[in-house]
C-alpha cells in the first residue's frame, strides 16, 4: 500500500516501520472548513477483520463571546463606601438570593 496516501513520501518511510504503518486502522484525518463552517471528517476503521472508510460532513460553528468595556471597567472597579470597610464574611451575608420568583417581561419596541 502507498505511504504517499497517508502523507509520508517513500524516501522517509524506514522499511520497518512500512510493516507497522501498512494498516490504516483508527487513523483521523479532517480537511480545513470552507466558508460555511463545513469540513470533512476522514476515519478509518477495522470492522470484523476489514477496514473501512468512513467519510463525515461536520459543521463548525464559533461561538463568539461579545463583552463591553464598561462592563470590564465595572468589573475591575475599586471598592468603595461600606464594602471598602467591612470584611470578606460581612459581605458575603449581606447578598441573599432572592427565594420570590421574578418573572420579567420583555416588550417589543414597535
Amino acid at each position: 500500500m502507498s505511504t504517499a496516501r497517508w502523507g509520508k513520501k517513500w524516501a522517509d518511510v524506514d522499511e520497518d516501520e512500512e510493516e507497522a504503518s501498512a494498516s490504516p486502522t483508527n487513523q483521523r484525518f479532517e480537511t480545513k472548513a470552507d466558508k460555511d463552517g463545513i469540513k470533512q471528517v476522514i476515519e478509518y476503521v477495522d470492522r470484523d477483520g476489514a477496514t473501512y472508510r468512513v467519510t463525515k460532513k461536520v459543521k463548525q460553528i464559533v461561538n463568539v463571546k461579545w463583552t463591553n468595556k464598561d462592563m470590564i471597567a465595572r468589573k475591575t472597579m475599586t471598592k468603595f463606601g461600606k464594602a471598602l470597610t467591612n470584611s470578606e464574611a460581612d459581605e458575603r451575608t449581606m447578598c441573599v438570593r432572592s427565594v420570590e420568583e421574578v418573572n420579567i417581561e420583555m416588550t417589543k419596541k414597535v
